[in-house]
């Protein structure tokens, strides 16, 4: 039986432009859209920061970045007037935009 490698035999000959059109429309095809929260989600998930921030419990927010969703873990020091949650993780103090926020979750911290 013949094994076909795919795409890696055919990248040797092509040239580096080639390679890098090649990625950029592989990114555009399958980038994410963000999706829309509705009144319900907002609601909980403004509840899920709220009780994080005066508990001062460890929440997981996922944000919507560069056509991705990216997640950070820590605890809320801070809610800015500047319409910014300030997340403290174990290596940084991140500044996130509350209208990037599309999920937040309340990490479990008894290991009983």
């Amino acid at each position: 039986m013949i094994k076909d490698r795919g795409t890696i035999k055919w990248t040797a000959m092509m040239l580096p432009e080639h390679i890098q059109k090649i990625k950029q429309w592989k990114s555009e095809v399958y980038a994410e859209a963000p999706k829309t929260l509705s009144e319900w989600e907002l609601e909980d998930l403004q509840q899920i920061i709220n009780q994080a921030f005066k508990e001062h419990k460890t929440v997981t927010i996922s944000t919507w970045q560069d056509a991705k969703y990216v997640q950070w873990t820590g605890t809320i020091i801070a809610l800015d007037e500047s319409q910014q949650l300030v997340l403290e993780t174990l290596t940084a103090v991140k500044r996130i935009p509350f209208h990037s926020i599309h999920a937040a979750r309340l990490e479990d911290e008894s290991y009983d």
